[in-house]
């Protein structure tokens, strides 16, 4: 799942579609930044001590694709724990809505 996937799928789920591009925007990007962090913990969490230091360093470097290559050799099944995290959260945005 790609982030314009990602973006087009929280819009959709959120009812957002009728919203500006900008306010669009800025709810993808706070739910977005709140997956991320749930995600970034649970990756840690399956991977060894010297794997973490590796995530650590790449991280701070802030290149997405160096992001993403190392995640997909280090966390078997990164994709499926995104969809996963991302189900979670908007389901957690439902609760709240009702």
């Amino acid at each position: 799942m790609n982030n314009q996937e990602i973006r087009d799928l929280l819009i959709k789920e959120l009812a957002i579609e009728n919203l500006s591009s900008e306010a669009q925007d800025e709810i993808v990007a706070k739910i977005g930044e709140m997956v991320l962090r749930s995600l970034t913990a649970s990756i840690f969490e399956r991977l060894t001590p010297s794997a973490r230091e590796e995530f650590s360093r790449i991280s701070t470097a802030g290149n997405p694709a160096l992001i993403q290559e190392f995640l997909e050799e280090n966390a078997p099944g990164i994709h499926q724990m995104i969809e996963e995290e991302l189900k979670k959260t908007l389901d957690g945005f439902k609760k709240q809505g009702k």
